[in-house]
């Protein structure tokens, strides 16, 4: 038995260094049943499962592989990410702690505990983890991304735009860094910068197999703020087209035909939008203004009703007493 297992684990390796993670967590978990704890069949069944963005498996692995290897901080760091991929920020950072009590973390390794920090909105302490993080490697771009998007989220402009300048550097056409880059010209008053930012990072993404939608939904979205909504319409159709369920593309768009009077499309997205988010008052006052256009005065006052509420709750939720 110890010899089959050794050669399924063998058969494994091939399979996970070949790219095949399917094939290889299917043996791994083989190798583990057939001589368990033996080998590092575990780890690597992990590893095979966090590839195929399987993390349930993934944490299953690694949960049993560090119960048998207490000592392994690699198995703790895993644990921890895979943990920080399923939203469960709190146990991720209590698994960072041991595994730091194990072994010093990476740059990596304090990337994803500040991302915990950022999913708990905690955002001072993502801001700490992250500056400590590109202190360690100032050639880790994710971790000077993330930091600029947390400078960003407090207002620290130039702080935030030194941080996506400096992953520009490290990667010239970083489509991302670019369209924050934009971001922070729209929100300094810099209109026609931030077309340009937006405008680049929709060109750095052409021919990616994962393009993403906020560079067009930006560049739509300050189109209609200029005024210019016959222009916004291609890159908010193209926002649509690449992130259907995101309810953000579908009210600027539906906004934009609004504008340009073409009602039924108008229609069809502002109500999408308000299907997928039901407490977004923008969308709510849009398909309100809709509504109230084609004389269709009770379905308005129920949007703008909703309108009220929504403030109304949010409003209340502010004065609520902080729990101690």
């Amino acid at each position: 038995m110890l010899a089959q297992g050794r050669d399924t684990y063998t058969k494994a390796m091939a399979a996970y260094q070949g790219g095949d993670y399917s094939q290889a967590a299917q043996l791994f978990e083989q190798a583990e049943v057939e001589t368990p704890g033996t080998t590092e069949a575990l780890l690597y069944a992990g590893r095979s499962f966090v590839r195929l963005q399987l993390y349930e498996k993934a944490e299953q692995a690694f949960h049993e592989y560090v119960r048998k290897n207490p000592a392994s901080s690699e198995g703790y760091y895993l644990l921890g990410y895979v943990l920080n991929r399923e939203n469960k920020s709190r146990e991720s950072l209590e698994i960072y702690t041991k595994a730091a009590s194990l072994a010093p973390p990476t740059s990596d390794d304090l990337k994803i505990v500040a991302l915990n920090y950022v999913l708990l909105n905690a955002n001072a302490d993502a801001i700490h983890w992250l500056e400590r993080a590109v202190h360690m490697d100032p050639q880790n771009k994710d971790a000077w991304y993330y930091l600029g998007r947390a400078y960003y989220t407090e207002a620290r402009l130039p702080d935030a735009r030194a941080a996506f300048e400096k992953v520009l550097e490290l990667d010239s056409r970083n489509a991302k860094a670019e369209n924050n880059i934009g971001l922070i010209y729209e929100s300094s008053a810099k209109p026609e910068d931030a077309l340009t930012a937006y405008r680049n990072a929709i060109a750095w993404q052409e021919g990616s197999v994962r393009p993403s939608e906020q560079p067009y939904l930006n560049l739509g979205n300050l189109l209609i703020t200029l005024e210019q909504p016959a222009e916004a319409i291609a890159p908010l159709e193209k926002a649509v087209a690449l992130a259907g369920t995101n309810s953000q593309c579908r009210l600027r768009l539906g906004t934009a035909y609004l504008r340009l009077g073409r009602l039924q499309e108008a229609q069809t997205q502002l109500e999408e939008s308000v299907r997928l988010d039901p407490e977004d008052a923008s969308a709510h006052y849009q398909l309100g203004r809709y509504y109230k256009q084609v004389h269709q005065m009770e379905a308005a006052k129920a949007e703008f009703d909703k309108v009220a509420n929504i403030q109304s709750r949010a409003l209340e939720k502010q004065k609520a007493p902080v729990p101690k």
